[in-house]
C-alpha cells in the first residue's frame, strides 16, 4: 500500500484552500439574511440539485457504508440505492409542497403549520442533536483519516502545546468547513457541493474500472468474473450481517423522511425559483442515488479477495470492514490520486456538514433569534444584524462541534454511530412535519404534542431495556445495542427507537384530530398556509438574477483549476492522474460554454 506523499498533500492543501476561497468569493451575493439562508430564492436548479444529492453524503459513504459493503456485498447494494425510490416521493408530493409553503427557514413552516412555541420546541431538540452529529461527522473522518494514512504518528508544537496528527487534522478541516459556511452562506454551500460532486464523480469513474483490473491482473472483465467466481459463499444475498430483517422496515422509513422532510431537503426545494424546480431535482436525484452508490460500491466488493483477512492489516482499528474503500485505493492509486482521494472523503463530510451548519444557523436566526428579540425590544433587528448573528451562529455550533469531536469516546463503528445518533430524534421529530405537510386538520398543539409523546417512548423504553440487559445508563449507553423480540419480532436499538418513536408520534398527531379546534390566530395561519399548499409556486419572474450563472461558471473554473493540477502532475506521478485531469477539464470547460448563453425562462405568471 502507498501512503500520502508530498504531491498528495499538495492536492489536498489546494482544495482546502480553494474551498476557503469559494466562501470569501461568493460573500458578495449575500446582501440579506434571504441571501445568506436560501439564495434569494434564485438558486438554480441544477445547483440545488446537485448539493441536495451530495449533502446526503458524508465520509460515511467511505467507512461505514465501506465496512457494510466488505461483509455484505448484495445487501449493500440495496441498502445504499434505497434513496432512489425516496426521492420519487419529493417528485410527486413533498418537493412541490415545500415550494408552495414560500418559507425562508424550515422552522417557519412550523409556525405557519402549528404555532411559534412548536418552533421553539423543535428549536430545541433540532440544534442540540445535529450539533451532536456535526462532531461525529468530523471525529468520523478525522480519526479515519488520522489513524488509516499515518498522521497520529506525527505530533505538533502549538501554543505551548503538543497536538497529535489526528488533532491537527479535526482542528484544520473543522475550521474550514466553519470558515466558508460562516462567510458564503447557502451560496457557498451549493458551489462548494458542486465542485465537491466533479471531485466525486471522477475519482468514481477512475476507481471503478481500476479496481476490477487490478482483481484481474490487468484485464477489468477478468476481474469482474473472478469476484463472481470467487466471492465468499452468499456475499451476494440480499442480507445485512448482524441486522435483524426488520431493520429494513425501518431504514427505509427513515429514508423517506431523510429525503423528503429532513431540514436541508426542505431548504434546497424552497430555494429555487418555481416547483417545476423541485421536480427537476427529485428526478435527477432519484436517478443519481441509484446509479452513482453502485458506482461507489461496487470497487469495494474487490476487496474481500485482495484482503481475505483484512483485520490482520489493521489491527488497531475496532471494525477494520470500515477501512476497505482507502485500503483498496492506497493499494491500486498511485500518487496524486491519492491526494483526491482524500480530497474526496474531505469533500464528501464537508457537503454534509455544511448543509446542518447552514440550516442550523437559518433556524437561531429567523426563528430564535428575530422573534425574541422583536418582543424584547419592541423592533425586528436589521438585516445587517440579522447576517451577523447567523454567521456568528454558525462559529459558536462550530466550535462546540469541534470540541465535541475532540472529546467524544468512541461508541462502536461508523454505520452504528450515525444510524442509532439518527433514531434518537428523528423518527419522532420529522413524523409530525410529513404528515402536517398533508394533513391540515389537527390542532395547533398536534406538533409539539407528537414530538414530545414520540422522544419520550423513546427515552423510556430504551431505559427500561437497559435496566433488564445491566447496559449503564450513561450518555454512551444510549448508542449500546440492545436485543429484544417483542411478538417474537428480533429488533435492535435503532429498530426500537424508529418504531416506537415514529408510532408513538404518528399516534398522538392523528389522535388530535378527534381535538382539531381553530381559535384565532391559529385559524388565520392554518388557512393562509392551506391556500398556499394549494396555490402553485412559479416562477416570479422580475429582472435577471446573474448570481446564478456565476456560480454555475465559478464551479466550471474551479473545475478546470482543479484539472490543470492534475495534468501539471501527471508527468511525475502517471498516466492516471493525467485521465482525472484531462475528465475534470473537459467538464468544467462544458459548464462555462453551457452558462455562456444559459438566461433563466421564467413561466407565464408568477406566484
Amino acid at each position: 500500500m502507498r501512503f500520502l506523499n508530498a504531491y498528495d498533500y499538495l492536492i489536498v492543501a489546494a482544495y482546502l484552500l480553494v474551498v476557503v476561497g469559494v466562501g470569501g468569493y461568493v460573500s458578495r451575493f449575500n446582501k440579506k439574511t434571504d441571501d445568506y439562508f436560501k439564495g434569494g430564492g434564485r438558486v438554480p436548479w441544477g445547483l440545488a440539485m446537485v448539493s441536495l444529492f451530495v449533502s446526503g453524503f458524508s465520509a460515511f459513504m467511505f467507512v461505514g457504508a465501506a465496512g457494510v459493503t466488505y461483509t455484505n456485498g448484495g445487501g449493500a447494494l440495496v441498502l445504499y440505492t434505497l434513496a432512489g425510490p425516496c426521492y420519487l416521493l419529493g417528485y410527486f408530493v413533498y418537493g412541490p409542497l415545500w415550494r408552495r409553503t414560500r418559507i425562508d427557514t424550515p422552522m417557519q413552516f412550523l409556525n405557519r403549520r402549528y404555532s411559534a412555541s412548536t418552533t421553539y420546541f423543535y428549536t430545541l431538540l433540532a440544534v442540540v442533536p445535529n450539533v451532536l452529529i456535526l462532531g461525529i461527522m468530523i471525529y468520523t473522518l478525522c480519526i479515519f483519516i488520522s489513524t488509516a494514512l499515518g498522521f497520529n504518528d506525527l505530533s505538533f508544537a502549538v501554543a505551548g502545546l503538543t497536538l497529535t496528527g489526528f488533532q491537527v487534522t479535526l482542528l484544520v478541516t473543522g475550521a474550514v468547513m466553519v470558515f466558508y459556511t460562516m462567510v458564503g452562506g447557502l451560496w457557498a454551500v451549493v458551489v462548494s457541493d458542486s465542485l465537491q460532486f466533479v471531485i466525486l464523480l471522477i475519482f468514481t469513474v477512475i476507481m471503478l474500472p481500476v479496481a476490477f483490473a487490478y482483481l484481474g491482473e490487468g484485464d477489468p472483465w477478468a476481474g469482474f468474473e473472478r469476484l463472481a467466481n470467487e466471492a465468499p459463499a452468499g456475499y451476494f444475498d440480499v442480507s445485512i450481517s448482524d441486522q435483524v430483517p426488520i431493520f429494513w422496515v425501518a431504514y427505509f422509513f427513515n429514508l423517506i423522511l431523510g429525503y423528503n422532510v429532513n431540514w436541508h431537503i426542505a431548504q434546497r426545494y424552497y430555494s429555487v425559483p418555481s416547483e417545476r424546480d423541485t421536480r427537476k431535482m427529485a428526478l435527477w436525484c432519484a436517478g443519481l442515488s441509484v446509479i452513482l452508490p453502485l458506482m461507489w460500491i461496487t470497487p469495494v466488493m474487490t476487496v474481500p479477495l485482495i484482503y481475505p483477512d483484512i483485520a490482520a492489516v489493521w489491527p488497531d482499528f475496532a471494525k477494520p470492514a470500515e477501512t476497505a474503500y482507502v485500503t483498496l485505493a492506497m493499494t491500486v492509486l498511485p500518487h496524486g490520486m491519492l491526494g483526491l482521494m482524500v480530497a474526496a472523503i474531505f469533500a464528501a463530510t464537508m457537503s454534509s456538514a455544511d448543509t446542518t451548519f447552514n440550516w442550523l444557523a437559518a433556524v437561531l436566526t429567523k426563528d430564535v433569534y428575530v422573534p425574541v428579540s422583536e418582543r424584547l425590544r419592541g423592533q425586528m433587528p436589521s438585516e445587517r444584524v440579522q447576517l451577523l448573528f447567523g454567521k456568528a451562529s454558525v462559529a459558536v455550533m462550530g466550535v462546540i462541534a469541534i470540541w465535541m469531536a475532540l472529546n467524544m469516546d468512541r461508541f462502536g463503528g461508523a454505520f452504528d454511530v450515525y444510524l442509532r445518533a439518527d433514531s434518537l430524534y428523528k423518527p419522532a421529530m420529522f413524523v409530525p412535519v410529513i404528515l402536517g405537510l398533508v394533513v391540515t386538520r389537527t390542532p395547533w398543539w398536534s406538533g409539539i404534542a407528537a414530538l414530545a409523546a414520540g422522544v419520550s417512548s423513546i427515552l423510556v423504553v430504551g431505559l427500561v431495556v437497559n435496566i433488564q440487559q445491566g447496559i449503564p445508563l450513561t450518555f454512551g449507553g444510549l448508542f449500546s445495542q440492545i436485543n429484544v423480540a417483542p411478538f417474537g419480532i428480533e429488533m435492535g436499538r435503532y429498530e426500537v427507537n424508529t418504531i416506537v418513536g415514529a408510532g408513538t408520534s404518528a399516534l398522538v398527531f392523528f389522535g388530535s384530530m378527534l381535538l382539531n379546534r381553530r381559535p384565532e390566530p391559529f385559524r388565520s395561519r392554518i388557512e393562509a398556509l392551506e391556500h398556499d399548499l394549494a396555490t402553485p409556486a412559479l416562477d416570479p419572474g422580475g429582472p435577471r438574477d446573474f448570481r446564478g450563472l456565476k456560480a454555475y461558471r465559478l464551479t466550471g473554473w474551479l473545475t478546470i483549476g482543479a484539472g490543470a493540477l492534475l495534468l501539471v502532475l501527471s508527468p511525475l506521478l502517471g498516466l492516471l492522474n493525467a485521465v482525472a485531469g484531462v475528465l475534470a477539464v473537459g467538464m468544467g470547460a462544458g459548464l462555462l460554454y453551457v452558462t455562456r448563453t444559459a438566461a433563466p425562462e421564467p413561466e407565464a405568471t408568477s406566484s
